[in-house]
């Protein structure tokens, strides 16, 4: 005799897993960066800073070649390397001043991360000379630690290269890399200067 009964559907144990086409930024309520007005060169060094965030986080050199085409693409041989290298000196300034970790969205996400977002407002106070919204600014970067020069220092520089490049449309390979893509994970590195392992997104920002 037949056995007529029916093997259970396997649908409600698909619907509980998670869809993994949703963004971690939009699941989060990060803003867009187009809602942010962001300029092409932010978007550049947005996804550098990422990139540079990844290397410190994984370990892996892959992050940092990523780096250095999306720059060299957009900014050219010469000043590509340079952002590169200023977005790097300010983060290694801010994991030796900043008490706290630091969170990134993965590169080509359109959200912003709040730590992303107050490096980039800190970046943008810097190329327009608005002293009061600057010193506001490292204070929030620096989440209200001992400020001393080093972040200083290397804010002014990225956003003195980031001025050179404020009108610069961008490529059409960088305009690629940087289009909207889902971001799996919201990262959260430790402000020690030796690399660590990937972290989910730090309480403080959900």
């Amino acid at each position: 005799m037949r056995d007529t009964k029916r093997k259970p559907s396997n649908s409600a144990s698909v619907a509980q897993q998670p869809d993994e086409n949703v963004c971690a930024g939009h699941a989060l309520g990060f803003p867009l960066r187009k809602s942010l007005g962001f300029r092409p060169i932010e978007n550049v060094t947005l996804d550098v800073f990422r990139c540079v965030c990844e290397v410190y986080a994984t370990a892996s050199a892959q992050p940092w070649e990523i780096a250095l085409r999306i720059s060299e693409e957009q900014l050219g041989a010469i000043d590509g390397p340079l952002l590169v290298a200023r977005v790097t000196a300010l983060l290694r300034a801010l994991r030796k001043e900043r008490g706290n970790g630091f969170s990134y969205l993965s590169v080509g996400c359109q959200h912003v991360s709040p730590d992303e977002l107050t490096v980039t407002g800190l970046l943008k106070a810097a190329r327009n000379g608005d002293k009061n919204a600057f010193e506001r600014g490292i204070a929030l970067a620096l989440d209200n630690a001992e400020i001393s020069d080093r972040t200083r220092i290397a804010v002014r520089s990225l956003a003195e290269t980031q001025s050179s490049h404020n009108a610069a449309p961008m490529t059409r390979s960088a305009l690629r890399i940087s289009r909207n893509r889902p971001c799996k994970r919201s990262t959260y590195i430790s402000n020690s200067l030796s690399p660590r392992g990937v972290r989910p997104v730090h309480p403080a920002w959900k």
